[in-house]
């Protein structure tokens, strides 16, 4: 049991949901220290450092060592090592434009020179302080990478809320924040030399297939971004900060959810990969139902949580400071849908990540005007609402594609029994709570009590319905 739990996603997923329950409530903490306004600056800062990595394609090369761990072992290595140097020569493109054009670049973000300066530094060691982490989980090692990027996250989560505590200004939670990932790059570096990740040889053709394949993925990861974040980036230039802080914290990210979909693609693109490779398209046909059904489980009753206790999950999270927040976050939650069908795992898998840029190509002006027009015309909830909707376009063409490239029928690609019965289960444990409300004195009261006893009877009722059936299981 231990070495089967050693081997699969779960190690990944629990040691990242560890940190990501760490910045979960990191905000949480930080609303009591700081003003709504700075909030607002303080989520503005990191939105706009994780588009920087983004616009210089820096991610695609470290991904990518996931598909070239598949090669003969001494080509494997000459790969993995091209995909790091390919990663650092793209990051020092961060610095070598925006350290001459900072205060320009600072003028148009509307933010002080130092705050930008502090971004640069985090966003060129942000992707290749991840290449050890990575490297290992894509080896086969994945507690150790999960323990090592763990580590870090946990010591920037106790370092901000030292800072704030310390009433510091808000640019030492920047320049703290750089410092930092700027030593993980460094240890990074070391770990990766003594474990025979790296030896500082640079292959030019190795590199230059590296960069082949991930090109269409580091452009599609662009373009997906401006899809997932473009109504933040829009509504950065049009909210005040304070307002901005409303709008940004009702879109509540849940780390760990995402983490799921992240740790089951990670130990599903592998499996894919060697089945089509091996011509086991039906066999991969179960690796790809089971991993939906993995991830919906949990997803599903999230969503549908988020939805009906919102307004307390607000007032507990962020005080009634932010209650305005509630409104957006029950639109936000249906947004988890998206991590359900990782419509991308098969192109990866099989090499042909052509197909990820085109249709980003497609959707992305798609959505970036009617978002814009929705800012401009109509409200913010509005805006959200487009902005979600249109992020299912990807997704519907990935499924349909993924079903071409296996030879898949693309109905039979989705547990359909399975997500019937975790909805069906979700709304229906919601609206029980819901008329269980008028019992309660307050809605908090409502929460502590109903919550828990949503999520112990879904879990327990689905757990034990479910736990013995083949992971294989075709289902229809």
């Amino acid at each position: 049991m231990i070495n089967k739990l050693k081997s699969g996603h779960w190690p990944i997923f629990m040691f990242s949901s560890l940190s990501s329950f760490a910045n979960l409530f990191l905000p949480i903490i930080l609303v009591r220290m700081i003003t709504p306004e700075q909030m607002g600056h303080y989520k503005i800062f990191f939105l706009y450092m994780s588009a920087i990595p983004f616009f210089f394609l820096t991610g695609g090369p470290i991904n990518s060592v996931y598909y070239w761990v598949g090669k003969q072992s001494e080509e494997k290595k000459q790969y993995i090592e091209a995909c790091f140097n390919l990663a650092i020569i793209l990051s020092l493109l961060i610095l070598v434009i925006g350290i001459p054009f900072a205060g320009y670049f600072s003028q148009i973000l509307n933010m002080p020179v130092n705050y930008f300066l502090a971004m640069l530094v985090a966003s060129f060691s942000w992707v290749p302080a991840s290449f050890f982490s990575e490297t290992s989980i894509a080896t086969g090692k994945q507690i150790r990478g999960s323990i090592f990027a763990t580590s870090f996250e946990l010591i920037k989560v106790v370092g901000f809320i030292s800072i704030a505590s310390l009433d510091y200004e808000l640019a030492y939670i920047f320049y703290f924040y750089a410092i930092l990932y700027f030593i993980k790059m460094i240890l990074n570096i070391g770990l990766s030399t003594k474990n025979n990740y790296l030896k500082f040889n640079f292959n030019k053709n190795k590199t230059i297939d590296v960069f082949k394949y991930c090109l269409p993925i580091s452009l599609a990861g662009l373009l997906g971004f401006f899809v997932d974040k473009v109504d933040m980036l829009i509504l950065s230039s049009y909210l005040s900060p304070e307002n901005f802080a409303y709008y940004s914290m009702g879109c509540l990210v849940i780390p760990p959810l995402i983490l799921l979909e992240m740790s089951v693609q990670k130990i599903l693109i592998p499996k894919l990969s060697k089945a089509f490779t091996n011509n086991e398209n039906s066999k991969a046909l179960g690796d790809f139902k089971k991993a939906i059904s993995d991830i919906a489980f949990i997803l599903v009753p999230a969503i549908f949580g988020l939805y009906f206790f919102a307004e307390p999950i607000v007032e507990l999270l962020y005080t009634n400071k932010y209650s305005a927040s509630a409104a957006y976050l029950k639109i936000f939650a249906f947004s988890y849908f998206l991590y359900i069908f990782p419509h991308d795992s098969v192109p990866r898998a099989t090499g042909k990540t052509g197909w990820i840029l085109k249709i980003y190509l497609l959707t992305t002006p798609i959505t970036l005007i009617a978002v814009f027009l929705a800012v401009k015309h109509a409200t913010a909830q509005h805006a959200l609402m487009i902005a979600i909707a249109l992020k299912f376009l990807p997704k519907i063409a990935g499924l349909k594609y993924s079903s071409k490239i296996m030879k898949w029928n693309i109905l039979e690609m989705i547990p359909w029994t399975r997500l019937f019965i975790f909805t069906f289960f979700s709304i229906a444990l919601g609206y029980a709570s819901l008329a269980a409300q008028p019992y309660f004195n307050s809605k908090l009261q409502w929460f502590f009590v109903c919550a828990p006893i949503f999520a112990v009877i879904y879990l327990g009722s689905l757990y034990y319905k479910f736990r013995n059936s083949e992971s294989n299981s075709n289902d229809n």
